[in-house]
């Protein structure tokens, strides 16, 4: 068995009525394996989505692809990648 990469995204809604919206939505993308989301206050209402995925280690576009799904989202602004690490 290969090994695998855990991804930490910051994922900013576009408003603080889509938050709800995009917890589910993050949830549900399927180029990564979920493992966690957590919400944090941000300002004036806002919140950013810490959430965390798996994927694996030496499969080549994987890390783009599941950024790309997860910016894909609907209701998502903005994704910065905010930790990687091997498991």
């Amino acid at each position: 068995m290969g090994s695998k990469i855990l991804v930490v995204f910051k994922v900013f809604p576009e408003g603080p009525d889509e938050v709800a919206s995009v917890k589910e939505g993050v949830k549900g993308v399927k180029a990564g394996e979920f493992k966690d989301l957590k919400a944090e206050p941000l300002a004036f209402g806002l919140e950013v989505i810490k959430v965390a995925y798996v994927i694996p280690d030496k499969t080549d576009g994987a890390m783009e692809a599941l950024e790309t799904a997860v910016k894909g989202v609907k209701g998502v602004n903005q994704v910065e990648v905010e930790a990687v690490t091997l498991l």
